[in-house]
């Protein structure tokens, strides 16, 4: 069973929800929650939030959303580069067989 980890980043649009963006993050589940916990938003649901990150995990293909982060446009930047701050020290110490 092929299980995958991913970051969506949805924009609100006159056409409804639009996923613009996604992250990669591997198969390692205790590295996808604990990144997405390092990242800011509102977490409780908000009716006027115009973006959104999703953590979803991917099994065999299908998609299961596991937490949303409403965000503002400060949040995104910040997730962005918290995103890649962590794959890329993750994909480092996996190539350097330190995990």
């Amino acid at each position: 069973m092929e299980t995958s980890f991913e970051i969506s980043l949805n924009m609100k649009t006159i056409k409804g929800l639009e996923t613009y963006a996604s992250f990669y993050l591997g198969r390692n589940e205790k590295f996808a929650k604990g990144l997405f916990d390092l990242m800011q938003g509102e977490r409780e649901i908000k009716e006027n939030s115009v973006i959104s990150m999703d953590l979803t995990k991917r099994q065999n293909g299908i998609p299961y959303p596991i937490s949303i982060l409403h965000c503002n446009w400060e949040h995104l930047a910040y997730n962005t580069k918290i995103i890649t701050k962590e794959v890329f020290k993750e994909l480092n110490l996996e190539q350097n067989g330190s995990l």
